[in-house]
């Protein structure tokens, strides 16, 4: 090497050291980035693959209510008639709340021998509707009597023997056995008549049966079955107005029916094959659909890419270059510079995981409440439909019928007030404005009057409840707030006990009170007897049991206002126990 050469390198040996040093920087800060940006792209992917399954379950679920309450229609009448059926489903404005619904119809059921009479009575004009085709021996009929609506191409299916076709069969005979809502597998709408390209969809079934309802086992689940409500939907009506971000222009959406991603199990496709090319991102989701599985396919295309490109890697890269010629002038306010972004990035992401977390919240528990304050309300606008059309009838009032329609719409009117002021109890207790009044309360007949309560419904349910206490216990608590922790307690070992007894114990010494309510149902693993405390917490599916998640909470909340404290033992599978321990001084004696 030259002397002037070598002289040059020593004399710059640290600005090429701060040069090597920042072109090492530059390309980590780049990597950094191209990382992040991926980790950004792949974030908002699953956001549109949550919103999209969230989308269609509430499509679902929409199209499910109908068909409940169509099923509640039959249930609640002796006799239904055309007029009656189509004026209920005209109310409901078909069109435009149900999307992707092709019509909802009800099939009646015929054993074998009625079925020549019943075909006669149809021929003679006797009974509407259609004679049972197509013809041939079996060990029973079905016949579609009632469609709506009933136009040039669904008038085709009356008098259709869904019972010839082997997922309808299998759908109709699951529905039998569950007593639930029950979904075909893939089929053709119209398969086997004479469109034969139907358009592709599934069919959900709900037995109907006499007001007497299906005889308990040993009872053939066919006793006193009249039949079938059945609702056909379209996958593409279905998907039609489905909407979350990217959908059908950067990601795409295949619905397959099954756990298992096969051709021939291909329900819907947002596009064809040919105009995919290779996804970027792709995430496989399974929901249930009335007793079947549909798996989601989501397919982020290349142009899902270009949608959230930025220009913050070649910036990186630019700046990067720039800050590596001044780095020698300028490392100690660059170190600190740095400090304060990467403090400031750290305090975004806690902010951004925060309101991400709320709204997760928000989104569940609107959710939950909007499925429990729905449930009453259909029910509540049926009765009211029913009462309606009885008291402009023309035959004479059926007094026992409209006590019993009334009192169904009392039920359901009670229902919403317990929801609404469940909300109103823990919006109360976010604000801190929960107030006690404080005066003595015999425990021990508190327990007595809330059991008693419940008789009619632990009746209903086949529960026996036993209160033990041995004496009077008497204590200075809020005698309203303590009758909502009992009944909130002996509604929820109601719900979850299976009909197996439930037992209460009441135990006090010198300085406390202990109420225990033990039962004996499906219990509940040990690591969720905190978790179930919490704010629109469920140790179960909300599918199986219904509520807002809030009656424990809410429970909690009150016992500690009252200077207690409550915990659970369980085991799943044996039942829970649940104790509740107060201060018989009141919660001031409490520090």
């Amino acid at each position: 090497m030259p002397p002037h050469s070598s002289s040059h390198l020593r004399r710059n040996a640290a600005a090429y050291c701060v040069l090597l040093v920042g072109l090492l920087l530059t390309a980590a800060s780049a990597a950094y980035v191209q990382q992040s940006i991926h980790e950004r792209r792949l974030h908002r992917f699953d956001g549109a693959v949550h919103d999209g399954v969230l989308s269609l379950l509430q499509r679902l679920e929409l199209n499910q209510s109908l068909l409940q309450g169509v099923h509640g229609l039959f249930t609640g009448s002796r006799f239904v008639t055309r007029d009656e059926f189509d004026a209920y489903l005209e109310s409901l404005e078909l069109n435009r709340s149900f999307p992707g619904m092709e019509g909802i119809g009800f099939t009646r059921w015929i054993w074998p021998k009625d079925v020549a009479r019943y075909d006669a009575k149809v021929r003679s004009g006797q009974e509407s509707g259609h004679p049972v085709w197509p013809p041939g021996p079996r060990e029973a009929y079905t016949a579609i009597i009632m469609m709506n609506p009933l136009d040039a191409r669904t008038q085709r299916g009356l008098g259709f023997d869904m019972l010839t076709e082997p997922h309808r069969r299998a759908a109709m005979l699951r529905a039998l056995g569950t007593r639930r809502q029950a979904a075909t597998h893939k089929v053709r709408l119209i398969q086997g008549w004479e469109d034969a390209a139907g358009r592709v969809g599934i069919v959900i079934f709900i037995p109907v049966y006499t007001r007497t309802g299906a005889l308990p086992p040993p009872a053939p689940p066919t006793e006193n079955l009249r039949g079938f409500v059945y609702l056909p939907l379209a996958m593409e009506d279905l998907m039609s107005e489905l909407r979350f971000i990217g959908f059908q222009e950067t990601i795409d959406l295949e619905v397959y029916d099954g756990p298992e991603v096969r051709d021939d199990a291909l329900l819907y496709a947002s596009s064809l094959p040919a105009s995919r090319g290779v996804p970027v991102f792709q995430q496989d989701v399974k929901i249930p659909v009335a007793g079947q599985t549909w798996t989601l396919r989501f397919n982020a295309r290349q142009s899902f890419i270009a949608a959230s490109t930025t220009e913050q890697h070649g910036t990186v890269v630019g700046a990067g270059l720039m800050v590596t010629l001044l780095l020698f002038f300028i490392t100690r306010s660059q170190v600190r510079a740095r400090t304060a972004a990467e403090a400031a990035n750290t305090e975004q992401q806690r902010l951004t995981g925060e309101a991400r977390d709320a709204v997760q919240v928000r989104d569940d528990f609107l959710s939950i409440a909007a499925h429990e304050l729905r449930t009453p309300l259909t029910n509540l606008k049926l009765q009211l439909q029913l009462l309606y059309r009885q008291l402009r009838g023309e035959e004479p009032l059926d007094v026992e019928k409209l006590a019993q329609r009334v009192q169904s719409c009392e039920r359901q009117t009670s229902r919403l007030a317990t929801l609404v002021d469940s909300l109103l109890d823990v919006s109360r207790l976010a604000r801190g404005h929960m107030e006690l009044n404080l005066e003595p309360v015999d425990l021990d007949e508190l327990v007595r009057e809330a059991v008693r309560r419940f008789e009619t419904e632990a009746r209903t349910a086949g529960v026996q409840v036993t209160v033990d206490s041995p004496a009077p216990v008497t204590g200075q608590w809020d005698r309203m707030r303590l009758e909502q922790v009992l009944t909130n307690l002996l509604s929820n070992a109601l719900k979850y006990g299976h009909g197996a007894p439930v037992d209460v114990r009441v135990r006090s010494d010198e300085t406390q009170a202990l109420v225990e309510v033990e039962d004996h149902g499906i219990g509940l693993p040990a690591e969720d007897a905190q978790r179930i405390f919490g704010r629109f917490e469920r140790a179960v599916s909300s599918r199986h049991y219904g509520g807002l998640g809030l009656g424990l909470f809410i429970t909690r909340q009150l016992v500690e206002a009252l200077g207690g404290h409550i915990s659970v033992a369980s085991t799943p599978g044996q039942g829970a126990t649940f104790t509740v321990v107060l201060p018989l001084s009141g919660p001031r004696a409490v520090a």
